[in-house]
């Protein structure tokens, strides 16, 4: 019990430590910050796509607090803050931050998401949150209510901006800050899904660079064979590729012929193939997916025997057997792919 107990205090530990590193970062470029309203054509697709996720968390948490479920409201708001806000959103904003002209979107559309960060953080994490607030004070004195509504750029929540009072924020402390309560239209599903679709991309890119010791700042092509609605969603955030994983989205459909030299990797229902040239050995690489061809089939050979099993299918549940057979399928889909860049290797 006290390790457990004790693991619990590192993970909170660390992750103020990341929530106050990130709001410094924040706070560094809010230099100069004006409030302000901001037009619908002013936003960047990842402002659409954090003030969804931030609506998506906000509506939520307050469910789960209504519930009484303070676990999963922590988990929902800490996930947030971590992924989304902290590895993900911050760094897409660093080249508008360099751009005078960029800069000021930028800046609103940050103070927004950490003041209702704040709000929403503070029932979990008082102490570090109500420090944060006072900083968030001093760099964005002037911002309020009206500000979080314009934000997200239409008609209805203009509307509304316009006519709600201008109470000037920030309150003293965060204890007596309203709850934070974003409009429902804020929430763009299809948009979440696109990200979350570039998020698995750019991860399984760094992998590649990672596994084969190819240099950070070394420029990468991508191809992407996929489904029409798979290339639609990685075609519509592609500007994001090339700063998140200096990759540039070359192609993407299912008409998608794998380049000379390349290496691989398998997002289950998506391959993509990063030409690679002399930077690996492709022998090596012919191996390696040998290895992973045979841990497949043992896979498979494994879920087979199972299901073969008449004894084991008369007593498992109908969602245990459904699991095993939907996990082979997507083993099947795998080794069918490995098998075809293991040729291509050849």
């Amino acid at each position: 019990m006290a390790r457990i107990v004790s693991e619990r205090f590192e993970y909170g530990r660390n992750f103020c430590n990341k929530l106050w590193n990130a709001c410094r970062f924040a706070f560094m470029n809010l230099e100069g910050f004006s409030s302000g309203p901001v037009a619908d054509g002013d936003l960047q697709v990842e402002d659409r796509w954090i003030l969804s996720r931030l609506a998506t968390t906000v509506r939520e948490v307050t469910t789960m607090l209504d519930r009484y479920q303070f676990d999963q409201a922590t988990r929902a708001v800490r996930e947030f803050t971590w992924n989304e806000f902290c590895d993900w959103y911050l760094e897409m904003l660093k080249p508008r931050f360099r751009d005078e002209a960029a800069r000021p979107v930028a800046q609103r559309c940050l103070v927004v998401v950490v003041d209702t960060l704040l709000r929403l953080l503070h029932p979990f994490a008082p102490f570090i949150t109500e420090e944060l607030w006072h900083k968030l004070n001093e760099v964005a004195p002037q911002r309020n209510v009206a500000d979080a509504a314009r934000a997200f750029g239409n008609s209805s929540s203009d509307a509304q901006s316009r006519n709600a009072p201008r109470v000037p924020l920030p309150t003293e402390s965060v204890m007596v800050a309203p709850w934070p309560d974003l409009p429902a239209n804020a929430i763009d599903a299809a948009l979440e899904k696109r990200f979350e679709r570039l998020q698995e991309t750019i991860v399984a890119v760094r992998n590649v660079r990672s596994v084969y010791g190819i240099s950070p700042g070394a420029p990468l092509k991508l191809f992407m064979r996929c489904a029409p609605d798979v290339a639609e969603q990685l075609k519509a955030v592609a500007g994001q590729f090339d700063f998140l994983s200096k990759t540039m989205l070359e192609a993407a459909g299912l008409d998608i012929t794998p380049p000379t030299g390349c290496v691989s990797f398998s997002l289950g229902d998506a391959d993509g193939y990063i030409p690679v040239g002399d930077l690996i050995d492709r022998v090596a690489e012919k191996a390696r997916k040998e290895k992973e061809a045979e841990k497949l089939r043992g896979f498979i050979q494994s879920a087979d025997k199972k299901l073969l099993n008449e004894g084991f299918m008369a007593k498992a549940p109908a969602d245990v057997v459904d699991g095993i057979r939907a996990t082979k399928a997507e083993q099947e889909a795998q080794l069918e792919s490995i098998e075809r860049i293991i040729r291509e290797l050849s």
